[in-house]
């Protein structure tokens, strides 16, 4: 059974804003107590990193299954998604639990990373590449998992290997 990583966004350095193309500045997370840092360029170095501002809103549930479908698929293959949260670390893991979140999750209250990516709605969606250059950034909700099915081609072109259907594509009417 995979654990459940919890941690608090403690610590952002921002070194300039990223866009796509480009790497974002120094990015480092820390655990609340303190003792342990997450720098995305470390994750990074071990493969694509899918990093999600999100919060716990009806719209972002309604993706949010389709983007655990996403990770579930390429998960094997080196992707490592991570959530970041709008909402005070007690909430972020009421919900992280509730919703059995299969990936690293964050909280970020005062929306640090928000800043760093230059991120204007609710939820974004930066694919940081194995290496950490951002390659797509998909803002806003698609409940549908239109967002998340278009990031699967991207991350399949990143992992070489053949695009996970997150969702069917609709059936046109009987007439």
């Amino acid at each position: 059974m995979r654990k459940l990583l919890t941690v608090s966004l403690g610590l952002l350095v921002l070194a300039g804003v990223a866009s796509a193309g480009e790497k974002p500045g120094k990015v480092v997370l820390t655990s609340p107590d303190g003792k342990k840092s997450y720098d995305l360029a470390a994750l990074t170095a071990k493969g694509p990193v899918l990093v999600r501002l999100t919060c716990a809103c009806s719209g972002c549930d309604q993706e949010l299954i389709h983007f655990k479908k996403l990770q579930d698929a390429y998960n094997a293959k080196g992707l490592q998604t991570v959530a970041v949260f709008r909402e005070k670390p007690e909430a972020a893991s009421d919900y992280s639990v509730k919703k059995g979140l299969n990936f690293l999750w964050l909280s970020d209250p005062k929306g640090d990373a928000w800043k760093t990516f230059d991120a204007k709605a609710m939820p974004t969606n930066i694919l940081l590449d194995k290496g950490g250059k951002v390659v797509k950034i998909v803002p806003g909700c698609k409940p549908n998992g239109e967002n998340a099915q278009l990031l699967s081609g991207e991350i399949a072109k990143l992992l070489k290997t053949e695009e996970v259907k997150i969702v069917e594509p609709k059936k046109a009417p009987k007439k």
